[in-house]
């Protein structure tokens, strides 16, 4: 159940057209790779290349610290960025190794892609750490009662 109550009809209604939604994006997700990968070009060169990795790396400090803050604080929504960074820090690990050139600049790549897979794990073991030790519906500690 949502929010720890039982929903009205509406809200059951919109949640069956949402979860249909993502099951048939996801479905037509597939087709759609199979199109990329046989229609795009084998590299290519983009204009603010410095700005999107810069621009990641940001993203997981800022990631990072809200985990780790939240954590400190014993608050149960350290889980939403704890999780999201996860996400973030598997796609900058595939990223940077998809990205990377052949040979010598490979090495370094991948050592930090066994570092960012590390660092999602951490983050998940911890989520799953915080909600299972807290029971269902309790009011975080630190947070708003």
């Amino acid at each position: 159940m949502l929010l720890g109550k039982a929903p009205d009809r509406a809200t059951r209604a919109a949640f069956r057209w949402l979860v249909r939604l993502i099951a048939v994006s996801a479905v037509v997700l597939v087709p759609w790779a199979a199109y990329l990968a046989l229609s795009l070009p084998a590299s290519v060169s983009a204009r603010h290349w410095p700005a999107a990795w810069v621009g990641l790396d940001v993203m997981m400090a800022a990631g990072l610290a809200a985990t780790a803050w939240l954590a400190v604080r014993r608050d149960r929504r350290m889980a939403f960025p704890a999780v999201s960074t996860a996400t973030v820090l598997l796609v900058d690990a595939w990223f940077d190794v998809c990205t990377a050139p052949s040979g010598d600049p490979l090495a370094p790549a991948l050592a930090g892609m066994c570092v960012e897979v590390a660092e999602a794990a951490g983050c998940l073991a911890l989520t799953a750490a915080v909600w299972r030790t807290a029971p269902c519906g309790a009011v975080p500690q630190g947070g708003a009662r």
